[in-house]
């Protein structure tokens, strides 16, 4: 009897218990938490009409690739990324073992052509110091002068081989051809400089090549910004607009930008080759805006996004 009552009531109890955790599960799940606040929303155009770029920062004399013009064990390194140079600075410097071989062969060579020129010179004064002409031929006469001229003509090419070997010396010291700042450093002692070619011109853009320089350096204040405009919008924009780049990860630090030049020649984007094998081919017109260096940090080859005020676009 005590079974049937405790069975009676025990069973609706933990069905009324189920159902009380049940629903309290459904309301604490169903409780929303609250949504954190952003602390850098995204770039927001500060025109009523714009036209979105992306911009990557470019030094003011745009970014020089320097190289080498011999494939030579680098030897010497004098500079690191952050130095600033002036004009003529030397950067790297090549192995000249091997032109210090050919400069003193050349200066060899020097000294004999100018002793076969002394030879030359002694005898046509011989013959020119004859009073009786007649003891020597014409035919000799003639042989003499014209060996005296090549003799001369052989000394003058011994000096030139001279100087090419002294002025490859001289090159193979890479210095700094304007006044700015390294930005990278790809070599180390004892690699060989390469002289290689890109693999098509084609494929080379303003600020992308087929390989790594060996330095990279440029004239840092103020800075470029090179900014791609897809070929869609490009008959939208007009030369000389407004333009405001906002700096990726925090929007807060945007700055106005002052206008240069168009580049009137549409180019495949960077981040695509543009060859016809590929499925997409996007291209861009570039347009070059310019900025003065300020507390805000942007560095060489970074990217920023950019707003460029253009008319609004009506009902067709």
């Amino acid at each position: 009897m005590q079974k049937n009552m405790m069975r009676k009531y025990l069973l609706p109890a933990i069905a009324i218990l189920g159902a009380i955790i049940g629903l309290m599960v459904v309301f604490w799940s169903g409780k929303k938490e609250p949504v954190a606040p952003v602390p850098f929303p995204p770039p927001i155009s500060p025109y009523a009409s714009a036209i979105f770029g992306e911009g990557i920062v470019e030094t003011s004399s745009e970014n020089i690739s320097i190289g080498s013009p011999f494939s030579q064990v680098i030897t010497e390194i004098y500079v690191i990324e952050g130095d600033s140079v002036k004009k003529g600075d030397p950067l790297f410097k090549l192995d000249t073992r091997f032109f210090e071989a050919q400069a003193e062969t050349a200066l060899s060579q020097i000294d004999a052509a100018q002793a076969t020129l002394e030879n030359y010179q002694n005898q046509f004064a011989f013959y020119e110091r004859l009073k009786d002409t007649r003891a020597v031929s014409e035919l000799q006469y003639e042989q003499s002068l014209y060996a005296l001229i090549e003799a001369e003509e052989q000394l003058k090419v011994a000096e030139a081989q001279a100087g090419e070997v002294e002025a490859n010396i001289e090159m193979s010291t890479i210095c700094a051809p304007i006044d700015g700042e390294i930005l990278q450093v790809n070599i180390h002692v004892g690699e060989v400089a390469p002289v290689i070619p890109p693999l098509s011109f084609q494929l080379i853009t303003p600020y992308s090549t087929t390989m790594y320089p060996l330095m990279l350096m440029g004239s840092k204040a103020p800075f470029n910004l090179r900014i791609d405009i897809d070929e869609e919008d490009s008959w939208r924009y007009q030369a000389g607009v407004p333009a405001t780049a906002f700096v990726r990860g925090n929007s807060h630090l945007n700055f106005k930008l002052r206008f240069l030049r168009v580049e009137p020649y549409i180019i495949p984007k960077a981040s695509f080759t543009g060859q016809t094998t590929e499925r997409l081919d996007t291209r861009v017109l570039q347009v070059m805006y310019r900025f003065e260096e300020t507390d805000t940090p942007v560095y060489g080859g970074q990217i920023l996004d950019v707003y460029l005020e253009a008319e609004k676009i009506g009902r067709q």
